[in-house]
């Protein structure tokens, strides 16, 4: 169940509301290089097979096909790499035994970590090793790898580096990150942060329940 738990990028309403699967399939057929369509494509079976569902070991399937595509054009894409890094865990849900589902996850871990080794300013790349690593037992020991990438990623987004809904969604992370960690003032002044970024987007939303539902007020 533990690899049920991570969602990397599984809300992003980008690719999903914007570009639906089929659309950008289609641009695929006229221009089957195009290395942005490919990763879109492979983000959104990703996000899919995050979920958990029926169909997810088909999801991941076809976002391993489509990133084999894309590093068959592009061997540096760093977000390539680090989302076959993740999908690569998440083939462990499909592994019976102990054994395999471990070397799997330590094979997505050494996926991701060579794409930022690599390219450490690639932010999609940090973000989607950070999120997905988050969620990981402790046995794995990847709390620092975790806290380092956000850090990076904080200090970027103060400096307003991004744009405002990438933004929204480190400090969504972030907060997780420091609820997680049993810092429950950190989560609430990321979310809020967040928030304050842009009230009326759709991650706004995600952010007003984390700071409804995630953590309990103090008994009186």
């Amino acid at each position: 169940m533990w690899l049920v738990a991570f969602l990397t990028w599984a809300t992003m309403p980008e690719g999903a509301a914007n570009s639906p699967l089929g659309e950008l399939e289609r641009q695929l057929v006229a221009t089957p290089t195009n290395t942005q369509v490919l990763v879109q494509i492979a983000k959104l079976h990703h996000n899919e097979s995050t979920l958990g569902l029926k169909d997810a070991a088909f999801h991941t399937a076809q976002a391993r096909s489509y990133l084999e595509r894309l590093l068959a054009v592009d061997p540096k894409h760093a977000f390539g790499r680090a989302l076959l890094g993740s999908t690569t865990v998440l083939t462990a849900r499909e592994a019976f035994w102990p054994g395999t589902k471990i070397k799997r996850v330590r094979e997505g871990l050494a996926l991701m970590d060579l794409a930022l080794a690599d390219a450490p300013g690639d932010h999609n790349a940090r973000f989607t090793r950070a999120v997905n690593n988050l969620f990981l037992p402790d046995m794995f020991d990847r709390r620092s790898i975790v806290e380092a990438d956000f850090k990076w990623l904080r200090e970027r987004v103060d400096r307003g580096e991004f744009e405002a809904e990438f933004r929204q969604y480190v400090l969504l992370y972030y907060g997780r990150a420091w609820l997680k960690w049993e810092l429950p003032a950190r989560a609430l002044e990321a979310w809020q942060l967040g928030l304050d970024i842009d009230p009326r987007s759709k991650v706004a939303d995600e952010l007003r329940r984390e700071l409804a539902t995630s953590v309990k007020p103090p008994p009186q």
